[in-house]
């Protein structure tokens, strides 16, 4: 009777995600900007529709959105006190506290993580930020930051705990791009014309005016094609 021969166990290799990237993501270098969260998405820059942390929990945060929707967040530049995620509810664009932010929320965990490895992560802008630093329109990756401090405190409000985390910019990448008291255009940076070129375009409007904006042209749209209805020709 012939010997059957054992079958070689293979060992299973773990071949890194694209979606767990630290640092820059490839085909996206500092300052390219997208027209919205769905075009970042799907670059891969940050890999998250709705949430402003893209991370694991034992890993650490791979990139974060400045975004302008908690009203706790102060973007200096170079340092920005960005708030966890959690506890909030949308209103008019912005979130509202309704319960205490903990640590057991992913993103929270995952960007925590961080300020103990010190892992760089991805900082994208969003046009809606209230700071000079944020860009005009859409989403801007604005580089590398490093988490130097995590804690917890009492919103701004003082009702509700919040999760708070000091971001320090990576020294030696470009400048930021400062927004120019001209709308739609950027303070000029000698030697960085290239990185920093001007962003044409009209004043940022919220989530709620792009809606009826685009509503209004469908309706426009549709009685050119149509012509008015019943309603508009009494």
């Amino acid at each position: 009777m012939k010997e059957e021969t054992p079958r070689k166990r293979h060992r299973k290799v773990r071949v890194p995600s694209e979606r767990h990237h630290f640092g820059e993501y490839p085909g996206a270098p500092f300052g390219t900007t997208w027209t919205d969260r769905t075009e970042c998405f799907h670059a891969g820059v940050h890999r998250q529709l709705e949430p402003g942390i893209h991370g694991k929990k034992r890993a650490g945060a791979f990139s974060i959105v400045v975004s302008g929707q908690y009203k706790d967040d102060k973007d200096e530049g170079d340092t920005i006190l960005y708030t966890g995620s959690g506890g909030c509810k949308r209103s008019d664009g912005t979130r509202e506290q309704t319960c205490d932010q903990t640590w057991s929320d992913t993103g929270n965990k995952a960007l925590y993580r961080s300020s103990i490895t010190g892992k760089p992560v991805r900082v994208i802008r969003g046009y809606e930020l209230e700071s000079e630093f944020a860009p005009w329109e859409g989403f801007r990756y604005d580089g590398l930051y490093v988490c130097k401090d995590a804690w917890q405190e009492k919103n701004r409000d003082g009702h509700y705990v919040i999760c708070r985390y000091r971001m320090e910019r990576v020294p030696g990448q470009p400048p930021l791009r400062r927004r120019s008291t001209v709308v739609g255009l950027y303070k000029p940076i000698p030697g960085f014309e290239d990185v920093q070129p001007l962003a044409p375009g009209p004043a940022p409007v919220n989530g709620r005016q792009r809606f009826r904006d685009r509503l209004k042209a469908l309706l426009d749209n549709d009685q050119r094609i149509h012509g008015p209805c019943k309603e508009l020709r009494r």
